[in-house]
């Protein structure tokens, strides 16, 4: 649990004192949590629930935790680099004029991309599992890369986290129809707001019949209607 804090805390750029401000605790506090040298309670974790918007059920869950190292599934090597790419290219092809992107609507696209291709092929691009959480659908995994790519830059913007790419996605690891998939879905939403593209996916079927923490089934997608897919 103590990793699985420090994890979300650097994440979000927090530092220990604004963290345990926010959780109502003092510092010295929070660094005997983060040591392990004190038990959180119960309380303390809805709290990091709400600030990180993460259901305290995933929190409290090692298999599904952040903390998990990110192979922690038995998820292919090859399902986890193209993932790995999907979110790349989504920053360069979903981002703004200034190559930033929120972190919020990014995972919105990465699942888009994932979704929209499982519609047209009937399968997706990662396979990787998608979580309804509270600000959309979304792959643990993607909170990992994020927290420790070099390939990426993420920094705070007022109340938003952006992000940005530190070097070029690579070509090579989706396939044609994947990246046509890909350029479609980033060309629709690249000039949308956040709240546009959150409340396109909370309309969609799979949001709807899913509960919260919930692994999303891909195969839900195939109940909208063409136009609603992405």
């Amino acid at each position: 649990m103590k990793n699985l804090i420090i994890k979300l805390r650097k994440a979000n750029k927090l530092s220990q004192e604004e963290l345990a401000k926010k959780i109502g605790i003092s510092r010295p506090t929070l660094v005997a949590v983060e040591k392990g040298e004190r038990d959180i309670t119960l309380g303390e974790l809805k709290k990091i629930s709400k600030i990180f918007d993460i259901p305290l059920s995933i929190i409290l869950d090692e298999e599904l935790s952040l903390d998990n190292k990110i192979n922690s599934q038995n998820f292919s090597k090859q399902s986890l680099k193209k993932f790995h790419n999907i979110i790349l290219q989504c920053i360069k092809y979903g981002a703004d004029e200034d190559g930033k992107i929120t972190k919020t609507k990014l995972a919105k696209l990465v699942y888009l991309c994932d979704f929209a291709h499982y519609y047209k092929y009937l399968v997706p691009i990662s396979g990787l599992e998608y979580r309804r959480l509270a600000q959309g659908p979304v792959a643990i995994q993607f909170f990992d890369i994020l927290d420790t790519d070099e390939s990426v830059c993420v920094e705070s913007s007022g109340k938003a986290m952006m992000v940005s790419l530190n070097e070029e996605p690579e070509k090579s690891t989706l396939n044609e129809n994947e990246q046509k998939t890909l350029k479609a879905v980033c060309q629709k939403w690249k000039k949308a707001r956040t709240k546009e593209i959150v409340d396109f996916a909370h309309n969609q079927i799979p949001w709807k019949v899913c509960r919260e923490g919930e692994v999303i089934p891909y195969e839900l997608i195939n109940n909208e209607d063409p136009k609603d897919v992405y």
